[in-house]
């Protein structure tokens, strides 16, 4: 069935309940626009970037955090890892739609430094623009080691 005759049987079952024919074109607005008929997909606009990414050495591991973008249709995070500055998301993410907040790479080797950056997926598909990068070296002792 298509939208519109989805739209109009839902309308046609509320009919007996709308005061009015103009109350049929409010809740014709209303469902159209609720994602109940595939509304939404048009959304091309990307969350904003996740911010304040923080990156704790540990042994064979990085731990990551972030803060989430004030966003309500945030449904995950990917994060890229580079073995050099200036990571690029060109490639296959780390890590696809990790969650909530935080992700520890547990295939980091020690001695190497890392880099990352965090972007956020919303419901739709749409990926923001990259975290502020960070970069770190995982040791065995102490944890924390500055690079």
């Amino acid at each position: 069935m298509e939208r519109s005759a989805q739209v109009v049987a839902v309308v046609g079952r509320f009919k007996k309940l709308l005061p009015s024919p103009s109350s049929a074109v409010v809740l014709l607005l209303i469902l159209g626009g609720c994602g109940l008929f595939g509304g939404n997909g048009d959304d091309t606009t990307p969350p904003n970037a996740p911010s304040g990414l923080e990156a704790t050495s540990q042994d064979g591991a990085i731990g990551l955090s972030w803060e989430s973008p004030q966003a309500d249709d945030v449904a995950g995070y990917n994060v890229y890892r580079s073995d050099s500055p200036g990571v690029s998301r060109s490639g296959s993410p780390l890590e696809t739609e990790a969650s909530p907040t935080e992700y520890v790479d547990e295939s980091a080797e020690n001695g190497t430094t890392y880099y990352y950056v965090v972007t956020a997926i919303d419901e739709n598909g749409n990926e923001s623009d990259p975290s502020g990068e960070v970069g770190k070296t995982p040791f065995s002792d102490p944890p924390n080691r500055p690079p």
